[in-house]
């Protein structure tokens, strides 16, 4: 699959593997259908310096943003029973659901103010950066304020003993510096690591 926009997304696809445990927490690895799962991001504003990870602000009122904040809420909510339904099998015990919707963080960060947008965090370990020509750039081009269109992975859920949240990760990001009309989503699939032996490390942000 090389097209990663939500329209091509079934929820009930997305499976939620048996937590293991690393370190102090559980993870439980995200697939769909068996393979990685990446979505296609609307244009988003960048809220935050690039580091180990980024904020981006959902700052476009054009239809896919509608569609994908809409299939992030579903997606969310889809966690949450799964959490829910499998939580004496992989926990051992039962728990109950207003608890899962207590522990559980969603994705999309609510506004600061009345005059803020949304936003959502990302993981930055291996991602190509580009313009709107595919050409690669320096992560220094992707300064707050510009508008970017990526392709992020969601991971992981991570279990404390309190919390659970999810681990998404930047994969592709695609630098928009003028309001042009571009052909979008274009984005190709690079070749994915094989995860069976993978090193699982995490980065934490508030």
């Amino acid at each position: 699959m090389t097209d990663y926009l939500v329209s091509n997304y079934n929820l009930d696809s997305i499976i939620l593997q048996k937590p293991k445990k690393n370190g102090e927490y559980f993870v439980s690895k995200v697939k769909y259908s068996g393979n990685d799962f990446f979505i296609q991001f609307p244009k988003m504003k960048i809220s935050t310096s690039f580091g180990k990870n980024v904020e981006l602000e959902f700052s476009s009122n054009s239809k896919y943003s509608k569609e994908v904040y809409n299939f992030l809420s579903s997606l969310d909510e889809h966690i949450i029973q799964n959490i829910f339904n499998k939580s004496e099998e992989w926990f051992g015990k039962k728990i109950p659901i207003e608890n899962v919707n207590k522990m559980y963080n969603k994705f999309i960060k609510a506004p600061k103010t009345l005059n803020d947008n949304c936003t959502m965090d990302f993981i930055i370990k291996a991602c190509e950066f580009l313009d709107k020509k595919n050409n690669e750039l320096d992560v220094s081009e992707f300064s707050i304020g510009l508008d970017v269109e990526c392709i992020v992975q969601l991971k992981y859920i991570i279990f404390s003993k309190d919390t659970c949240f999810t681990y998404w990760e930047l994969h592709t990001a695609k630098l928009h510096k003028k309001i042009d009309k571009v052909k979008q989503y274009g984005f190709i699939d690079s070749e994915s690591e094989s995860e069976e032996d993978e090193e699982i490390s995490f980065t934490f942000f508030n």
